[in-house]
C-alpha cells in the first residue's frame, strides 16, 4: 500500500508539473534557500525543469538545471533499487549504486555544483541563471 501512495502521488505531481508552468505560478513552493540568501541550492530550477523534460524540451531543462538532468539516471537507479526491486540480475549494479564511494562522489559533486553555479554569474557564463 505504501508504494502505491508514493507511486500516486509522483504521478499527481508529474502531472501538476506537466500542466502547470512553475514559471508562471505563485503558488508552487518556492526555494527557501534562494529566498533567505540570494544563492542558488543545487536543486534550483527543478521545478522549471521538470515541466520542461514533461514536454520533452531537453535544452530548456537543461537550462533550468543542467545537474538535475546529469542527476536523473542515478537518481531513477536509487529509487527503482530501493523500492522495486528485490534482488537478482542487477545486484551488482545496486550494489554499486548504493557504495559508499558512489554516494560520496555524487556527495561532492552535488556541494561542487552548487558552489560552480553561484559563481558563474560573476565571469558572465550562459547558464548561469536558473531559466
Amino acid at each position: 500500500m505504501k508504494r502505491l501512495t508514493i507511486a500516486v502521488s509522483c504521478l499527481i505531481v508529474l502531472v501538476v508539473l506537466f500542466f502547470v508552468n512553475p514559471e508562471h505560478t505563485v503558488w508552487l513552493p518556492k526555494c527557501l534557500f534562494h529566498q533567505l540568501t540570494g544563492l542558488q541550492c543545487p536543486a534550483c530550477g527543478t521545478q522549471r525543469a521538470m515541466h520542461q523534460l514533461l514536454h520533452l524540451n531537453v535544452v530548456a531543462a537543461f537550462r533550468c538545471n543542467p545537474f538535475l538532468l546529469v542527476s536523473l539516471p542515478y537518481i531513477s537507479a536509487l529509487v527503482f533499487f530501493r523500492r522495486f526491486y528485490s534482488g537478482g540480475k542487477l545486484q551488482q549494479l545496486r550494489r554499486l549504486c548504493f557504495s559508499t564511494a558512489t554516494v560520496n562522489i555524487y556527495l561532492i559533486l552535488l556541494v561542487l555544483w552548487c558552489v560552480v553555479r553561484n559563481l558563474l554569474p560573476l565571469f558572465g557564463a550562459v547558464f548561469a541563471t536558473a531559466c
